[in-house]
């Protein structure tokens, strides 16, 4: 036995009018979804995409004929090159200046050199020359002549007498000692600077008449 519910006591008593509008409605429901955009609903075509891993060494070998494919040639150029702007224009921008390269021999500019002024020793005045005439050579009435090279100091004292030539031994005795004991100098300067200095002497040994 069916018990009818609400629905179909509605279908069954439902007056014509009524159904008409029922029928309307879900006509007006399939037009619009029937004149509904295409984007309204977008459609995703779902695809299945598969991977194959391919090991290198199994690709198949190229075809006869064809080169093999080209590498990528590695850049030489490790950095790129520098460059050093110059001052070309009268703007009064300054430049650093360029760097010289590391091989190139750097010459310091010195400046010019002038000789030393020297000055040579001189006999101080007043000083005694002559040394004493040997009294074994004038007895015997010997004259003669001796040449020295004398080394004098910074203070002008005399520290080394050296004979060059002497016409008696006694002669140059007697000039060696009077040298040591009694020449005075002003010493030889370089550039104002008091130096030892060499000088040669000559001393003539003569009888008074």
């Amino acid at each position: 036995m069916h018990s009818g519910g609400y629905l179909d006591r509605s279908v069954t008593h439902a007056s014509p009018s009524r159904l008409a509008i029922v029928i309307a409605f879900h006509g007006a429901a399939i037009a619009a979804l029937m004149l509904a955009k295409p984007d309204v609903i977008p459609h995703v075509d779902w695809k299945t995409l598969t991977v194959d891993n391919i090991e290198a060494e199994k690709l198949p070998p190229p075809e006869a004929g064809l080169p093999p494919p080209k590498r990528a040639e590695k850049s030489n150029i490790d950095q790129p090159e520098s460059v050093v702007a110059t001052n070309n224009n009268n703007s009064g921008t300054a430049f650093p200046p360029s760097l010289p390269d590391k091989d190139s021999t750097i010459i310091p500019m010195l400046p010019p050199q002038t000789a030393p002024v020297m000055v040579e020793a001189r006999f101080l005045k007043g000083v005694e020359v002559q040394p004493d005439y040997p009294s074994s050579l004038a007895r015997q009435e010997i004259e003669g002549v001796v040449t020295v090279r004398v080394l004098i100091g910074t203070d002008g004292r005399v520290k080394e007498v050296q004979q060059v030539s002497a016409t008696d031994p006694e002669f140059f005795v007697a000039t060696k000692r009077q040298a040591l004991r009694h020449w005075r100098f002003t010493p030889a300067t370089r550039d104002g600077v008091a130096i030892e200095s060499w000088r040669e002497m000559t001393v003539r040994f003569k009888l008074e008449a």
